[in-house]
């Protein structure tokens, strides 16, 4: 692993809820970069999370476990992908050595990219070299939006999911377990999470 860069860029507070949490969906809308526009540019941001909250991936929590932005336009009809980079950062703003492997997504009016932290490759590769439990306390990204050659198309909403796979749990913190672990390879949890609440889950919608 390498050595940390601090990252600076435009910071962009998200309340991820009252903690503690133990989650596999967590979706929370955001409007900071409503009037954005839809021109080509390149854009770096910090979503960092406020209240001293922190996310903790666990050793449960699935290697698929992905950061995503879904961005709604004032658009009329399908605009091409959003691209870019990100990494996780530290509660010191630091860049948390990583390979941030990213995908995006678009659809009518809409545009989107994915993190997945713990992912070494696109093809899926676990990326065994970053060890866990893992807390990060905010995402940096440096994305390039699509030139649709029209200045009056703009971000109208934005939203900002944490998903992981539904036995497969992640932490929103401070006051959560240091590790979940499984047992011998099944989904039995080696504590009870009833009593921070498990996340009613809900069908996670994407979009080509």
């Amino acid at each position: 692993m390498g050595a940390t860069a601090t990252i600076h860029a435009t910071p962009i507070e998200i309340d991820l809820g009252s903690p503690p949490k133990i989650a596999s969906d967590l979706s929370v809308p955001f409007n900071a970069l409503n009037g954005t526009n839809i021109e080509g540019q390149t854009f770096s941001f910090d979503l960092a999370f406020s209240n001293n909250e922190f996310v903790r991936l666990f050793t449960i929590t699935s290697p698929s476990f992905e950061v995503f932005i879904r961005l709604q336009t004032n658009g009329s009809g399908p605009l091409d992908s959003l691209q870019g980079t990100g990494n996780l950062i530290d509660s010191q703003n630091n860049a948390i050595p990583g390979f941030g492997v990213t995908g995006s997504a678009s659809g009518n009016n809409l545009l989107g990219i994915g993190l997945f932290p713990l992912l070494k490759d696109k093809n899926g590769t676990p990326n065994n070299d970053l060890p866990r439990p893992l807390d990060f306390s905010g995402i940096h990204f440096e994305l390039m939006f699509p030139d649709i050659g029209n200045p009056s198309v703009h971000v109208t909403g934005g939203e900002f999911e944490l998903v992981s796979d539904p036995d497969a749990v992640f932490g929103v913190g401070p006051g959560v377990p240091s590790d979940i672990v499984s047992d011998s390879g099944s989904t039995l949890l080696l504590f009870s999470i009833t009593s921070f609440g498990l996340f009613a889950l809900r069908p996670i919608q994407r979009w080509i």
